[in-house]
């Protein structure tokens, strides 16, 4: 094959890319929420004035706003996942949870920072870096089952902390160290310097970064490749689950490498509320009971035994089961999880009466 043509079918290949790119990545997305579907909303909460105490991935402005709301005092920190910022069939005015609490709750302001689907390391790395910079006097912590599969720590949901250049405290904890890899592996190149090498970028990088700007100013579908990736796993997602008949009522197994680093993070957490004298509120969150859970029964009944026997052992945790709190009719229903069948029931998000009893609930339990 002559030069020419292997020049020829290189542009056309280029060509046929960028239009598929064009044609079927466009539009802007939201990934950290596609798991909601159509019926479920994003929510964030403020405080009785107004000022936004929640956020996902630690923008600058949310994290400083959230900073100076506090101005001294010791604040009730809340973790959590979609649950906690997401409401089903949302009307005007309704909120979640925990602003119903920070309306309620006048002896210590409400701070709050969820993502979607959340691990125990990520908690254990988030309240460690806020705990920097704020007095924490409760925590409240849900832990899922579902989130047990989850495992390390995720670039997006960890910018304040890269921003801001935090580890965790050394330790010999072989968790940890693996924690602060996974932090420093998030650095910018010139912010992480490369063995033997000075800290400032290589000319590659200074000549990689001139050509992005260049074609970001110019090209829209340049601009739109994280929505091509991100549609891309997600059909890939949607893909799998198709070939292997997954769906939202599938019983979901544990993985037992990733349930004991979750479980050692939170042993870890429970140690760092300890020695910083922080209260913990841990609780089962609640979950859909008009169908069987999709979980081994076995693995979720162990599960909850576990997590009330940790508690008992701390005199600083209280421990709460809610599994059960939320009433059939006020649950959602999600897109389907192949993408093409109808809607699927919803085990995670409900609708804004389900925020009310979960907040009435937890105020209960803090003001004991």
């Amino acid at each position: 094959m002559t030069d020419s043509r292997h020049a020829l079918i290189l542009l056309l290949a280029l060509v046929l890319a960028l239009f598929l790119l064009r044609l079927g990545f466009n539009g802007d997305r939201d990934f950290e929420n596609a798991a909601l579907g159509t019926m479920t909303v994003s929510c964030q909460a403020k405080d009785s004035n107004g000022t936004p105490i929640h956020t996902i991935k630690q923008r600058e402005n949310e994290v400083e706003s959230m900073r100076k709301s506090v101005a001294g005092d010791s604040a009730i920190f809340f973790l959590g996942n979609s649950q906690t910022h997401s409401i089903n069939q949302k009307n005007t005015g309704e909120v979640v949870y925990p602003e119903l609490i920070s309306k309620s709750y006048l002896n210590h302001p409400v701070l709050v920072n969820s993502l979607p689907n959340a691990n125990l390391q990520e908690f254990f790395t988030l309240l460690n870096w806020w705990n920097n910079s704020i007095s924490i006097k409760k925590v409240v912590i849900p832990v899922f089952m579902d989130d047990l599969r989850e495992d390390g720590l995720r670039r997006d949901f960890m910018s304040g902390l890269t921003r801001e250049n935090y580890f965790l405290p050394k330790s010999d904890a072989p968790l940890i160290t693996d924690l602060n890899g996974q932090l420093q592996a998030f650095l910018p190149k010139e912010a992480s310097p490369k063995k033997g090498s000075a800290a400032s970028a290589t000319p590659q990088d200074h000549v990689e970064q001139a050509i992005n700007e260049w074609l970001s100013e110019r090209s829209q579908t340049w601009r739109n490749r994280p929505n091509a990736r991100g549609d891309l796993f997600m059909k890939l997602y949607q893909l799998r689950n198709q070939a292997f008949g997954i769906k939202a009522t599938s019983k979901r197994k544990m993985i037992p490498a990733r349930m004991n680093r979750n479980l050692q993070a939170l042993d870890m957490l429970i140690g760092f509320t300890s020695e910083n004298d922080i209260d913990v509120l841990l609780y089962i969150p609640p979950i859909r009971q008009d169908v069987e859970v999709p979980y081994d029964l076995n693995e979720y009944n162990t599960f909850i035994s576990d997590m009330e026997q940790l508690a008992s052992n701390q005199k600083h945790v209280l421990f709460r089961n809610w599994e059960d709190i939320i009433p059939a009719r006020l649950w959602g229903v999600k897109a389907s999880t192949n993408g093409r069948d109808e809607p699927e029931l919803d085990f995670m998000h409900f609708q804004f009466a389900g925020h009310e009893i979960l907040a009435d609930s937890i105020l209960n339990a803090l003001s004991r």
